[in-house]
């Protein structure tokens, strides 16, 4: 199964648990409390409207908490796809000694390694980033085009993790407008309760349906200042990794090359 839609269907599985955790824990407090009102923020009167045959506003919640677990999953797939791309660093494929040279037929002898143990493990960026630069040189003896290749190379890659990401970008912009959406509902739905003749108890029900209503942002806000505290940090770690890999590949093999 695709990752991704592997990802849907666990975070639509968080969000349900989620859900039904604070529709319990919301039922056994009291009305008033603390932790009752932050069941309630969290969408915690929802399964009490489903079954009482109300307008469901705890959904927004519901989907809120969806589309956030979805964000964290790829968040957490991104950062695990850095992870096993660093275990190409632990086959040793260029020399790290100090003061080590490298001459030409040492640079065939580097790529065929490489084309070897793809054949028997798996290709990494770190191996492609290696056989490019070792073709490049081998192809006319010039190291600045080999460094000039092995530095385009990494920009691409970075390119494409950027690429990748634009469904995270995407998820952390919606979660605050599905919280807004939520808002809009509940004061339209208040306001259609509105009339010239209200009592006290008509004023505060529509009073209560307006408090409930920026629950909804109040909870967008918080999950996305989250998700954005998380995504930052995957993207910095992803950064580092590729401008980690470029520096590697200088160090160790285009300033080791010695032309006889």
């Amino acid at each position: 199964m695709n990752k991704r839609w592997l990802n849907i269907i666990l975070s639509l599985t968080y969000a349900i648990l989620t859900m039904i955790v604070v529709s319990i824990i919301f039922g056994f407090t009291s009305f008033g409390s603390s932790l009752n009102r932050m069941m309630q923020i969290m969408g915690g009167q929802l399964i009490g409207e489903l079954f009482g045959g109300l307008a469901p506003t705890g959904l927004v919640q519901f989907f809120t908490f969806w589309i956030f677990y979805f964000g964290i999953l790829e968040l957490a797939t991104a950062s695990k796809s850095v992870d096993d791309e660093g275990t190409a660093y632990s086959f040793n494929l260029l020399p790290e000694t100090e003061q080590y040279v490298l001459n030409p037929s040492d640079v065939n002898n580097i790529k065929l390694k490489v084309l070897d143990l793809e054949r028997k493990q798996s290709s990494f960026l770190l191996t492609r980033l290696i056989k490019k630069a070792c073709t490049k040189f081998r192809s006319n003896k010039s190291t600045s085009e080999a460094l000039e290749i092995v530095t385009a190379q990494v920009r691409i890659n970075i390119s494409n993790a950027e690429s990748e990401q634009s469904m995270i970008r995407y998820v952390a912009w919606a979660i605050p407008s599905i919280g807004f959406i939520g808002t809009i509902i509940g004061i339209a739905g208040s306001l259609g309760n509105v009339s010239a003749e209200m009592g006290n108890d008509e004023i505060q029900v529509v009073t209560q349906s307006l408090y409930v209503a920026f629950d909804t942002t109040l909870l967008s806000l918080f999950l996305s200042v989250v998700l954005m505290f998380y995504f930052h940090t995957i993207q910095e770690k992803v950064e580092k990794f590729h401008l980690k890999m470029e520096d590697y590949v200088i160090e160790n093999l285009i300033n080791r090359i010695y032309k006889i």
